[in-house]
């Protein structure tokens, strides 16, 4: 063996007790027990906070490390907006309504699998008390994905998982992704992530008005009238064929 050759000192290296050449250690999705979302849940139960950036997030990804994210005391999420409008005053404009849109598709997706979004009120109440904040890179497209975990432990330190996962369900599970660990100066990356979390615009009221809107209980009464609504949606009949066909009066009004 490599006399030079650091040892692998990832958690997945010390359960698996393999070599991912010397201090490389990558996650890609590829093998059923060791996922980014394997990854995220072994690192919250030792840290106390996370830093991402992601060009997309979606409300799966959280609910994905249901259990395990409320064991930090914060999580900063900084996202990319998927607009392409180019003045800043223009984006500014669009930018609370596309990052609302997106996030309300991907819990109407999240629905399919989880018809009462079991653990969603968890993540609207962290919100509301900023364990979970939420800003928008606008100044460019914003495209970065990396994780910072902050471990408890100062013999631990912190560490950053940089590649190509988005924070949403199939970047943590499902996708085939490029995502490698890195140890060593992560304050330059904490560096860069403070910098874009600064030049950043705040959008975590938009993000709990959105799942707060899918989460929220509502009377049986309001219920029965929405289903009544969207039933006779396509049913209703116009004011011109009302005054032809339905209204007395109108058959006999001068022209």
């Amino acid at each position: 063996m490599d006399q030079d050759r650091k040892p692998d000192r990832s958690p997945r290296a010390a359960e698996s007790g393999t070599q991912a050449g010397g201090d490389l250690f990558i996650v890609d999705n590829s093998e059923k027990d060791w996922k980014v979302r394997r990854y995220l849940h072994d690192w919250a139960e030792i840290s106390t906070s996370f830093d991402i950036a992601t060009g997309c997030f979606e409300i799966g990804s959280l609910l994905a490390l249901d259990g395990q994210w409320q064991k930090l005391d914060k999580i900063r999420i900084l996202m990319g907006s998927e607009t392409t409008r180019r003045t800043r005053q223009a984006l500014l404009e669009a930018l609370k309504t596309v990052v609302a849109a997106q996030l309300d598709s991907s819990i109407e997706k999240e629905k399919d699998k989880n018809d009462f979004l079991s653990g969603a009120p968890a993540i609207l109440e962290a919100l509301r008390k900023c364990q979970i904040e939420c800003r928008v890179y606008t100044n460019k497209k914003f495209h970065a994905k990396a994780y910072i975990t902050h471990a408890k432990l100062a013999v631990v330190g912190s560490a950053a998982l940089v590649g190509s996962s988005n924070f949403t369900q199939p970047g943590l599970e499902d996708n085939v992704e490029l995502n490698i660990q890195i140890r060593r100066e992560v304050e330059v990356l904490q560096q860069w992530s403070n910098r874009h979390w600064e030049e950043a615009e705040d959008v975590t009221p938009e993000v709990i008005d959105v799942i707060d809107r899918q989460v929220r209980e509502y009377a049986p009464f309001l219920v029965y009238a929405k289903a009544l609504q969207e039933f006779f949606k396509g049913h209703e009949m116009t004011v011109g064929e009302w005054e032809q066909n339905a209204s007395r009066t109108y058959r006999i009004l001068d022209q």
